[in-house]
């Protein structure tokens, strides 16, 4: 049993950082964006490269956030439904949901992306754009990696779930 409760507290760990990494990536997107906008606007001034990077950072901040929105239970709920149910059957609909719903999904994409991300890297792919980001390929490494993210929390929430069912508090309010 520790070693769940130190599964869903290091996932826990591991989604706070990321999730820091991707609130930095917004202010980052933001920023980027007035920049360009100022740029074009007032200077005559403009790059593809920047108009291309504030749309990167913008996608891996969503990419990046969603797991951590998962892990905070942040994401869409049918709560018209869920907020009649008690805590056994909630957390029965959360285990069944995420291992029959969201581990699913998160290997396909695991699965599909992979051949994709491994041709771009085998070329370096850069942007299609004359003057664009030269990293592409870095960008579509996140797509697995957010996969991989979400995997950790989906199964971390089925772990939750199930020490709800048995009556088990959870891991993440526990001190070691």
């Amino acid at each position: 049993m520790r070693a769940l409760e130190g599964f869903v507290r290091g996932v826990d760990a591991l989604g706070r950082a990321v999730g820091g990494l991707a609130a930095v990536l917004v202010l980052v997107a933001v920023l980027l964006c007035a920049a360009v906008a100022v740029g074009r606007y007032a200077l005559g001034f403009g790059r593809i490269w920047m108009q291309e990077l504030y749309v990167v950072a913008a996608g891996v901040s969503f990419m990046l956030m969603s797991a951590r929105v998962h892990g905070e239970d942040g994401h869409v709920r049918v709560d018209i439904l869920s907020r009649r149910w008690g805590p056994k059957t909630r957390a029965l609909v959360e285990l069944l949901g995420n291992l029959l719903l969201v581990v699913p999904w998160c290997l396909l994409v695991l699965w599909s992306s992979w051949g994709f991300v491994r041709l771009s890297w085998q070329v370096l792919e850069p942007s299609a754009q004359a003057g664009g980001l030269p990293g592409l390929f870095l960008v579509k490494t996140v797509i697995p990696l957010a996969a991989l993210l979400l995997l950790l929390e989906a199964l971390a929430g089925a772990v939750r779930a199930g020490m709800a069912l048995a009556g088990r508090p959870d891991p993440r309010t526990l001190r070691t």
